[in-house]
């Protein structure tokens, strides 16, 4: 039987798509990676103003990085849609008409919803607005194993909200997820041992004796050294290298707060998983109205900044009365000085060159994080993931990557970041033996991977597009049902 060209072409583009996910998953972590390790290093600079840095500084300049990279790549940003609708003039340039809100290129259907991004950008707001507090206070290599329980959330979220099926080998490498994070803190759980706090209390009690013959160098070692003794959570570190005592039900708060807004970001992962597959989105233009929307939103979550949160020198004292001076105090922390005596984690280095340097990874990993889950599913991307956490983890170590707070691996550390690489092979294990189709699967068995030319019905819960059938917006004329399409 002869093949048609339309099926020659078919077929030499599942092989493109196929081979593109190891190239782009290789570019994923390596930019996601190094998105993690600079946002690190202006966070510790501007410890003081985290709050507003992810509210105010943070959404509009995603959104304009995200502009710029677009319309600079301006058809060529198509070869990462690769939308149904957009494939055949991949390299054509489609103007500013593409970044509309109505574009016909939205989709491999056409005009989409504002609010499915308007749901996702509130999400990802709200997690990025409540994990920056703690953040400071965190360090990165402990970050990246908590940030790794996102995997556990978006494998119940996808049970329950996409019903999904998975394998043992699915259970088993997040399983093994969980241990790698239970590890990475297993060592600052325990902290010294007693005999050793115990043994440097008594010896900083002798030493204030002023009357006792001990040279002042004795008397600074032994008070640094008792106030390094923490036990349960690593004492705090500043962008300056200097560690500063933080009482430990404020560090235990920050980093139970930390843990919580993983929660959210699960189900950006799971929610866009259904509207990417859903109608053949495009990649690049939901990404750019994700960050659209979050500009909104960062300014609604203003409010954040004057929540009294711990600071390394106190409690966040910001309020609506003193909004303009602290927007002005953190500029000046942004641009690298220091806007009071009391304030000196600005001055380390310029936040604002780190953070423009950050802008240009983090575009680059949404668009392909993106691009995962829209050809594999939200739950591979989230467990590939954790390989960006251990390239993070390792960077964490070079002052060169996060300034001078930078600290070595233990090898406590390095065991949990063993675990989570091999979690990762686990969980692809099946799909290394026998192949791709062979993996997650929806609730009649059919694989998850790969995507349909003009969307994947599986997921109309609502109608098209997940409208109600009687509503303006649902266009069913001609519509394809899901059993005419093939997995790509």
């Amino acid at each position: 039987m002869e093949c048609s060209d339309s099926d020659m072409e078919d077929e030499k583009l599942r092989y493109r798509r196929k081979l593109l996910v190891p190239i782009v998953f290789i570019m994923y972590v390596i930019t996601k990676a190094l998105d993690r390790i600079f946002l690190y290093r202006v966070q510790k600079s501007m410890a003081h103003y985290s709050t507003i840095l992810m509210s105010i500084y943070w959404p509009p300049g995603s959104c304009l990085a995200c502009f710029c990279f677009l319309f600079l790549l301006n058809g060529g940003k198509s070869l990462l849609g690769m939308t149904g609708r957009d494939e055949k003039r991949a390299f054509q340039p489609l103007g500013l008409g593409w970044f509309s809100p109505v574009s016909d290129f939205a989709s491999a259907q056409g005009r989409v919803p504002q609010q499915w991004f308007a749901l996702i950008g509130f999400l990802d707001q709200i997690s990025a607005t409540f994990s920056a507090p703690p953040s400071v206070y965190i360090p990165e290599v402990l970050q990246t194993p908590l940030s790794n329980l996102v995997v556990g959330w978006v494998m119940f979220i996808s049970l329950v909200y996409l019903k999904m099926s998975f394998r043992a080998v699915h259970y088993a490498g997040v399983v093994l997820i969980l241990c790698s994070c239970i590890v990475g803190e297993l060592v600052e759980l325990q902290g010294p041992p007693d005999l050793v706090c115990d043994g440097l209390d008594t010896a900083r009690e002798i030493f204030e004796d002023e009357s006792l013959p001990i040279p002042q160098k004795a008397r600074w070692t032994v008070g640094t050294a008792t106030e390094k003794c923490v036990r349960g959570l690593p004492p705090y570190k500043g962008a300056d290298g200097r560690t500063i005592y933080v009482p430990f039900g404020t560090v235990a708060s920050m980093y139970l707060l930390f843990i919580g807004t993983v929660i959210p970001f699960a189900f950006v992962y799971v929610y866009k998983h259904k509207k990417l597959k859903q109608v053949n989105l495009d990649v690049a233009w939901a990404f750019f109205w994700q960050r659209a929307w979050q500009v909104l939103w960062g300014l609604l979550f203003i409010p954040a900044c004057w929540i009294p949160w711990p600071t390394p020198s106190g409690r966040n004292e910001a309020s609506f009365s003193t909004f303009g001076k602290d927007l002005a105090d953190s500029w000046t922390c942004f641009m690298g000085q220091n806007p009071n005596p009391k304030i000196t984690s600005c001055s380390a280095e310029p936040a604002w060159a780190w953070f423009s340097i950050y802008l240009l990874f983090n575009v680059f990993f949404n668009l392909c994080l993106m691009w995962l889950i829209k050809r594999m599913s939200s739950t591979w991307a989230a467990v590939g993931a954790m390989l960006c956490g251990n390239l993070d983890g390792f960077f964490s170590q070079f002052e060169v990557f996060v300034g001078k707070s930078a600290q070595p691996l233990s090898m406590e550390q390095w065991m949990a970041l063993i675990l989570s690489s091999i979690a990762m092979w686990v969980y692809n294990i099946e799909a290394f033996v026998n192949s791709w189709e062979k993996e997650e699967v929806d609730a009649t068995g059919r694989s998850v991977y790969g995507e349909m030319t003009l969307g994947d019905h599986r997921y109309d819960t609502r109608g098209d597009m997940g409208l109600d059938p009687d509503s303006d917006g649902f266009q069913s004329d001609g519509e394809p049902t899901a059993e005419d399409h093939t997995t790509l």
